[in-house]
């Protein structure tokens, strides 16, 4: 008589993170986390661009837009954690 497998739920999550490696602030990889902080730079990069080409009240008017469609698209905490991203490298 054969033994059932193990369903999916019941197996054990691997790690995809290898031994030794730093984790952020945020519990994420740090390679992912690298890619979060270049992402943010960028952002900051094209909201300073922005600013200057258009003047800061028409910047603030399009990020206000752009972080409300990241809110919505990828959450709330995602949108949160870029805008303290954005933040840190904005004060480095």
């Amino acid at each position: 008589m054969n033994k059932p497998k193990k369903s999916l739920i019941e197996c054990e999550m691997v790690s995809h993170t290898p031994p030794g490696s730093s984790t952020s602030p945020y519990n994420l990889p740090e390679t992912l986390m690298h890619m979060r902080r270049m992402e943010a730079k960028e952002w900051v990069q094209r909201y300073r661009t922005k600013a200057r080409a258009d003047g800061a009240a028409s910047a603030q008017a399009w990020w206000a837009k752009v972080i409300a469609d990241i809110e919505r698209i990828r959450g709330l905490d995602a949108a949160l954690e870029l805008r303290n991203l954005m933040n840190e490298e904005r004060s480095k």
